[in-house]
């Protein structure tokens, strides 16, 4: 009696009709970032990173290149202090910059996350492409956590991957 009403409650639940996209709750998304007149004059953290970004890959046998969507995130860790991105640039396989994605320096309040997207169909960044991103802290802070994420799909197949920023300590 129970698998029965069980087997009735899965039909009944599939038989419903599927929400139409416009009809579904559209998702607002922004940046929780702020700009604001400079950062902190003498800051107790800074840091240089270097973020692997890979607009496009080589798929296949024959090495066929694949465009992929690519979105650079920055996350504050601090549960109390705010981190300022001074610096947020996009440079192209040859080393190339290709963009700046910030105009000023931007404060992210503690927990806060900020994108940077490169969307799929920007292939100048080739497979080499790469983010050098700036912060500071006026406070000693746990490291933000820095990646980029790849996603994009050749036919049935679904290519995701992430890349974790590296810290550049000698120039």
């Amino acid at each position: 009696m129970r698998l029965t009403l069980a087997c009735l409650i899965l039909l009944c639940a599939a038989c419903t009709k599927p929400q139409a996209a416009s009809d579904a709750p559209q998702a607002k998304v922004s940046s929780p970032m702020r700009m604001v007149d400079a950062a902190p004059a003498n800051p107790a953290m800074r840091q240089t990173l270097y973020v692997p970004v890979y607009s496009s890959i080589h798929w296949g046998l024959d090495q066929r290149l694949i465009n992929l969507a690519a979105t650079l995130s920055v996350r504050n860790v601090s549960r109390k202090h705010p981190i300022y991105l001074t610096k947020v640039e996009y440079y192209d396989s040859a080393g190339k910059k290709l963009r700046d994605y910030l105009k000023g320096t931007g404060e992210l309040g503690p927990l806060a996350t900020t994108e940077f997207v490169v969307e799929q169909r920007d292939v100048t960044g080739g497979p080499g492409a790469n983010f050098l991103v700036e912060w500071t802290s006026a406070a000693t802070i746990d490291t933000p956590i820095v990646e980029s994420v790849m996603i994009g799909q050749l036919g049935a197949a679904g290519i995701s991957f992430t890349s974790p920023a590296k810290v550049l300590t000698a120039e």
